[in-house]
Order: C-alpha cells, then structure tokens, then sequence
C-alpha cells in the first residue's frame, strides 16, 4: 500500500492541526508536543527508508526504487505539519534520508526533533552533516535517498500548495546529496511557494556555485 495520492486534504485540516500543536506546545512544553505530533509518523517514515535499503530495484521516478509504504491522510498532515513549523522536525526527516540509523538513530533524531538547541544534539547534527559532506566515502544510499524523494512527491500531491515549501526543499537537498540535476527545479519550487526558504536557497547557490558533496569526486 501506498500514500493515496487522490485524497486532497485541506488547508482547514491543516490549520486544524497546526493550532492543535501551537496549544499543545503552550500547555505541555514543545518537547511532548513534537512527540505528540510527529512520533508514530516519523517510525512510519523510518520503517520505509529502512525497508528501502534492503529491497528490490524496481524503477521508479527518481530512477532508483519504490518499495510500498503506507503514508495515510493523518500521518501525511502530521510530517508537513512538522516541517513547516519546526526547522528542527525537517532536519530531522533530511537527516534520515541522507544517513544510516547505524550513525543517526531514530531516538538521536528524533531528540533532536525535540531539543534542537540542546548542545549536544546540535554539535551531533552538525558533525553528521560536515562528515556527509567532506567525507568521499560517505556515498549516498541510492534507494534510502530514492523512497524519502517519492514520499515527499507523494505528500506534495496531497497538500495545499502553500505548505509544499519544506517538503521540496527537502527533495532539493536530496536530489543535490544524490548528483541529481532536478535539485535545482526543487528548490525553485519550494522558493516559489516561500521565498524564505534557507534550505532551498542553500541548494541553489550550491548548485550554481558547482558546489557538490566529497564522494562525487570519486566516481
């Protein structure tokens, strides 16, 4: 089963449930609210990465592989919902796609997701990304990296425009990690729907600038 890309949700549920995790955030603090919000979607998200990993090479959009995962209506409304009010729930979806669980667990993710600026969360997440990108032995991971960008297609086809940003940014940062040239048409779309979108910008001026990961340089 997949993400039943003929359900559209509204921008009314969406609102639902943004206001939902702004009183959740009052009343119990961000930390159990991200938890609240996003747990169970995000075991979703990482149970198809990993499944990704493993399986077959069936072609796909993005010309790697599509294993079947379930993302429903509630789950699809709870990661967009993440992404666009934290920065640190995105990260934490690009992170995964772009890193193994053996280097970045799901509970140091999601911590992460929680505690952003706790110190040692932030130093963890910055020193994945450097050795991510300096590192010429940290290729990607074909079809982890593929299944993340055909979730986040599928999620954009159900939402409102106006809450795609994030989730092109995210594909833009993938597509750049992978030597994809449709990073570039990401990330113009998600600076299409917000011009205020930094990771979006990042890509952009990476890939004008010829900027690319280490392990490009060694195929």
């Amino acid at each position: 089963m997949t993400a039943n890309r003929t359900v559209r949700i509204t921008g009314m549920e969406m609102k639902e449930t943004i206001n939902q995790f702004e009183q959740d955030c009052r009343l119990n603090g961000t930390r159990k609210a991200v938890r609240s919000l996003i747990s169970e979607a995000f075991l979703i998200w990482m149970d198809s990465l990993e499944q990704a990993s493993v399986e077959n090479d069936e072609p796909c959009r993005v010309g790697v592989t599509r294993t079947e995962y379930s993302l429903d209506k509630d789950t699809v409304i709870r990661i967009t919902v993440g992404m666009g009010e934290m920065l640190s729930i995105r990260d934490a979806f690009l992170i995964s796609a772009i890193v193994d669980e053996q280097r970045a667990s799901r509970e140091f993710l999601m911590d992460f997701a929680e505690r952003p600026k706790q110190p040692i969360n932030a130093q963890r997440l910055e020193q994945l990304l450097s050795d991510a990108f300096h590192d010429p032995s940290a290729r990607p991971d074909m079809k982890r990296c593929g299944q993340a960008i055909n979730m986040l297609f599928d999620i954009i086809d159900m939402i409102p425009k106006p809450y795609r940003a994030q989730p092109f940014a995210v594909i833009s940062y993938i597509m750049w990690w992978m030597g994809q040239e449709g990073a570039m048409a990401a990330a113009i779309s998600a600076l299409a729907i917000d011009d205020q979108c930094s990771l979006a910008a990042i890509v952009c001026s990476a890939v004008e600038r010829h900027i690319e990961p280490a392990w490009t340089s060694e195929t």
